[in-house]
This record gives structure tokens, C-alpha cells and sequence, in this order.
């Protein structure tokens, strides 16, 4: 049976997605079988691993409307072997249509996948949503992304409440695997300062990972090649293969 891992945060630009192409990829070379879905209308996480949405066929969007459709017919593979749930911007009018019965909508459809990987890593949208609700409700854990930036602290904030109020009912055996932060710039007071914060605040889910500030894993998904794919030996893409061995060791 599949882990399933949401990557969660109510603000963008924070390195959500690069997160989630990251991790998935790297657990992929790592030779655990592994899915990468995107939740996101905008869908970044598709792009960024190499696929273009608008030559799909399907998407997951066709998971939510269609009865009939099959997961497994919307799945696409990339060049690397990484399985992808891909979405595309006719999303949109699905999130927007959604109300608060929707949020089981996710679940039935993963489990039907659950017993084909080892790994499930679900991108989300920076904002609140219905869909993001669904992704925490299908999910066994979560990871927060955290820009050692003061303005990201009000995200952590608002993502550690949605973790909360799932786990009161919709989904109580959700667990938080940490907080990780983004985009650090070693030996900076502004960074040192932030990380200080969130371990007063938060003690137990700092992660003893950081993925440091580089040009280099941004522009690598913007050419549509995870970082971790595109140059393995980069200091962000050892940083992200620690992250998936970290979570792979994890009981």
C-alpha cells in the first residue's frame, strides 16, 4: 500500500511545487515506484517534470467529473519513469464548483491506485481550496514548505490550522512529517532568525533538511527537468535526495 504525502502551504512562490516534483522524482531514482499528482489548476507540477497539459488526453480533472473514467488511463509518464496525475486549467471550474461534500471526492480515486506504488506525492494549490482539502482528507501525511522569509510565517500559520481542523474529523490520523524550509540563505541573520522562530514555535517538526537558495533548481523546472533529474550532483538536488531518504526511512 502507497504513502500518500501532501505538500502544503497557503502561499506561493515558497518552492510548494518544486518541492513536490523534487521529492517525487528523487523517491522515483531511488527505485521506489511513485506518483506525482497535481492539484493545481495552473498546473505547475506537469509542466516542471517535462509534460505539456494541453497535448493530454485526460487529466485528473476527468477523475473528479467523469464516473466512468479510470485513473489509470490519466496517468502520463515522463522521460524519467515518473508517473504523473496531471492537471490541466479546466480544473478551475471544478474547484470552483466544489462545496464542503466534495472533500471526500479524492480518496476513492487514490485507492484504486494505492496498491500499484510506493509513493504518492500530491501538489496543491497556494491558496485555500476544496481541492486542497481533498488532498489532506486522501492523505497519510503532510510536508510544509517554509521561505525562511518573515512574510511566509502567516502561511505556516494558516497551513498548521488546515493540518488541525482535517485531523479533527475528516482525516484524524493525518500526520505532519515537518516543516521544511526553502530558498535558505546560509548565514544570513533573516534566515537564521526565521528558522529560530519556527523551532520556538514548532520544536519537534523543524526538519533538519534545508533546501538552499539556487538559480540553478528554478530554472531546471522551467526547462521541464527536475533538478534532481537534470544535475544529481547539485548541492539542491543532494539537498532533495536527504528529503526523500529522510522520509523513506521514516517508520
Amino acid at each position: 500500500m502507497s504513502k500518500t504525502i501532501s505538500i502544503v502551504i497557503r502561499k506561493g512562490g515558497v518552492g510548494k511545487t518544486t518541492t513536490a516534483v523534487n521529492l517525487a522524482s528523487a523517491l522515483q531514482v531511488r527505485g521506489k515506484k511513485t506518483l506525482l499528482i497535481d492539484l493545481d489548476p495552473q498546473a505547475s507540477a506537469t509542466i516542471s517534470v517535462g509534460i505539456n497539459p494541453a497535448t493530454l488526453p485526460y487529466s485528473i480533472n476527468d477523475l473528479f467529473t467523469n464516473i466512468n473514467a479510470k485513473p489509470q488511463e490519466a496517468i502520463a509518464v515522463t522521460n524519467f519513469g515518473l508517473s504523473v496525475l496531471p492537471a490541466k486549467e479546466e480544473l478551475s471550474k471544478t474547484e470552483a464548483g466544489m462545496t464542503a461534500t466534495s472533500t471526500g471526492a479524492l480518496k476513492p480515486i487514490l485507492s484504486e491506485l494505492e496498491d500499484e506504488f510506493d509513493y504518492i506525492v500530491i501538489d496543491t494549490m497556494p491558496s485555500q481550496s476544496y481541492l486542497s482539502v481533498n488532498a489532506l482528507v486522501a492523505s497519510h501525511s503532510v510536508l510544509i514548505p517554509l521561505e525562511t522569509h518573515y512574510l511566509a510565517m502567516q502561511g505556516l500559520e494558516q497551513a498548521m490550522k488546515d493540518v488541525a481542523e482535517v485531523k479533527q474529523g475528516l482525516n484524524p490520523d493525518l500526520e505532519t512529517i515537518g516543516i521544511l524550509p526553502t530558498k535558505v540563505q546560509p548565514n544570513t541573520k533573516l534566515a537564521q532568525a526565521v528558522l529560530e522562530e519556527v523551532k520556538a514555535i514548532y520544536p519537534t517538526l523543524l526538519l533538519p533538511i534545508e533546501i538552499k537558495l539556487s538559480i540553478k533548481i528554478a530554472e531546471a523546472s522551467l526547462a521541464g527537468i527536475p533538478i534532481v533529474i537534470s544535475d544529481p550532483t547539485h548541492t539542491g538536488a543532494q539537498d532533495y535526495f536527504r528529503l526523500a531518504q529522510y522520509i523513506y526511512e521514516r517508520p
